[in-house]
């Protein structure tokens, strides 16, 4: 009795890793393919503007590589450019580039 019990799992393993595996094309939840070609054309993807573009305290200090004591230090004395948004502090990545560009040689 449990030989056969054995048998019968085995065969529902398999039918449903063939149903996993291969699916039906024609089914509504699988995706639409895409085709991509090198014709040279642009699909118009923009990355630049993927990125955000405002940074929290969080994000300031990953972008610039410093640790909690650097940024406040720079925040009281380097002249940070931001925004603040209900209270929060908000710094754009633009404005952060220029002012790193302006600065760097400067100690703070």
């Amino acid at each position: 009795m449990e030989n056969k019990h054995a048998w019968i799992i085995g065969i529902c393993v398999i039918v449903a890793g063939f149903m996993i595996g291969s699916g039906s094309a024609d089914s509504a939840d699988s995706p639409t393919p895409i085709e991509l070609s090198d014709d040279g054309a642009s699909i118009g993807v923009n990355i630049e503007n993927s990125d955000t573009t405002l940074l929290d305290e969080d994000g300031l200090m990953s972008y610039l590589g410093i640790d909690e004591k650097e940024m406040k230090r720079l925040q009281k004395v380097g002249d940070l450019p931001s925004i603040t948004i209900d209270g929060y502090m908000y710094y754009p990545k633009t404005g952060l580039d220029r002012w790193v560009e302006e600065n760097t040689g400067k100690t703070f």
